[in-house]
C-alpha cells in the first residue's frame, strides 16, 4: 500500500511539474509575440532613435512625390560639334564611332588637392564639349579619377558609361586626359507618372535590408536617375533616392519600387576603364592619343590591383 501511495504522489508532482513548465512556455511565448508586435508598430523614426540613428539631412527639400521612368540612348556626336571640340585650345582630341570622346591636354593642368567644385567648374568649363550638361561627382583618389555624371534636366543619371565624363590626373594631381559620353534626350516612359515613396521610405528601406548601422548619421538624400533596365540601343532609368550615409556611403533606393540599386564606384570605375581600353585599342596606332593614355589607364588598374592584393 505504501509503495501505491508512493507512485501516485510521483505521478502527480511530475503532472504538476509539466503544467507548471507548460505555463511558462506560453509566457515566454506571449512576451516574444508581444515584442514583434512592438518592433513592428514601432515608426521608423523610434526605431532609428533606438540605434542612434540620426537624420542631418534636410528631407523636406526633396518635395518631389510624382515621376516617370525615362528612356534615352547614347548620343552620337553630331560633325558641328566635332568641329566645336577641335576648336577647343590646349588640347588633342579623338571620337571613337561618333559616340567617345577622349582628349588629351597637351600641358598638364595643375589641380589643388583641396580644390572646390567651383575650382573644378572654372578649370573645366571651356575645355569640355557641354560641360554645363554634367555635375561634378567625386575624385576618387585611389585611381585619381574626377567623376562627372550626366544630368536630365537638373538630375544626374549615376554611374552610367554612356553619360558621364572622366577626368584623368596623373601622381602630382595635374589632368592629363578625358574621356566622355553623352546620352540624348529623355522620352517618359511606363504610362505617365507614378507617386514616389518618400525620403523617408527609402531610409527605411536601406534600415530593414541592415545597410544602417547604429550611430551611422544620415548626411544628404537627393533624387536622380539609375539605369533600371540595359540594351544595346537604350536604356530606362528609374528616379531615384540617393542616401548618403556619414558623408561617404552612398545608397541607391528605386524611388517607384522600393528597391536598392548596387553601386560601388571602385568597381564602376574599374569596368569603364576597362571598357575604354578596349576601345583605345580599336584606334589606329599612329594616333597620337593612343598609346600615352592607354600606358596611363594600364597603370592604374595594375597599381589599383596591388593594393588590393596587399
Amino acid at each position: 500500500m505504501q509503495w501505491g501511495h508512493i507512485k501516485t504522489l510521483f505521478i502527480l508532482s511530475f503532472l504538476l511539474l509539466d503544467i507548471y513548465l507548460l505555463l511558462q512556455f506560453i509566457d515566454k511565448t506571449k512576451e516574444a509575440d508581444f515584442g514583434i508586435l512592438d518592433r513592428q508598430e514601432a515608426s521608423i523614426e523610434d526605431q532609428l532613435q533606438a540605434e542612434n540613428i540620426s537624420i542631418n539631412a534636410d528631407l523636406e527639400m526633396n518635395n518631389v512625390t510624382e515621376e516617370t521612368y525615362i528612356l534615352a540612348s547614347q548620343e552620337s556626336f553630331e560633325e558641328v560639334e566635332i568641329a566645336q571640340l577641335e576648336g577647343l585650345k590646349g588640347q588633342t582630341s579623338t571620337v571613337i564611332s561618333n559616340k567617345f570622346i577622349v582628349s588629351q591636354f597637351d600641358r598638364p593642368i595643375a589641380v589643388d588637392k583641396d580644390i572646390s567644385q567651383e575650382g573644378v567648374n572654372q578649370l573645366l568649363v571651356d575645355k569640355v564639349l557641354h560641360y554645363d550638361a554634367y555635375t561634378f561627382w567625386d575624385w576618387n583618389k585611389d585611381l585619381n579619377i574626377m567623376i562627372f555624371f550626366q544630368k536630365q534636366g537638373i538630375r544626374p543619371v549615376y554611374f552610367n558609361e554612356n553619360g558621364i565624363l572622366l577626368v584623368y590626373l596623373n601622381s602630382d594631381n595635374e589632368m592629363t586626359h578625358y574621356t566622355q559620353t553623352l546620352l540624348g534626350e529623355p522620352k517618359p516612359q511606363g504610362g505617365g507618372t507614378k507617386a514616389l515613396i518618400p525620403p523617408i521610405e527609402a531610409i527605411e528601406v536601406l534600415y530593414n535590408n541592415n545597410h544602417l548601422k547604429p550611430d551611422d548619421a544620415i548626411t544628404d538624400v537627393g533624387i536622380g536617375y539609375y539605369s533600371r533596365f540595359t540594351s544595346e540601343v537604350e536604356q530606362v532609368f528609374a528616379p531615384t533616392w540617393r542616401v548618403t550615409v556619414n558623408e561617404e556611403r552612398n545608397y541607391f533606393v528605386n524611388a517607384m519600387e522600393g528597391f536598392v540599386f548596387s553601386s560601388n564606384d571602385m568597381t564602376f570605375l574599374q569596368e569603364t576603364v576597362s571598357d575604354i581600353m578596349m576601345k583605345l585599342h580599336a584606334l589606329n596606332d599612329e594616333n597620337e592619343v593612343k598609346e600615352p593614355f592607354l600606358n596611363i589607364l594600364q597603370q592604374m588598374l595594375e597599381t589599383e590591383n596591388r593594393s588590393e592584393e596587399e
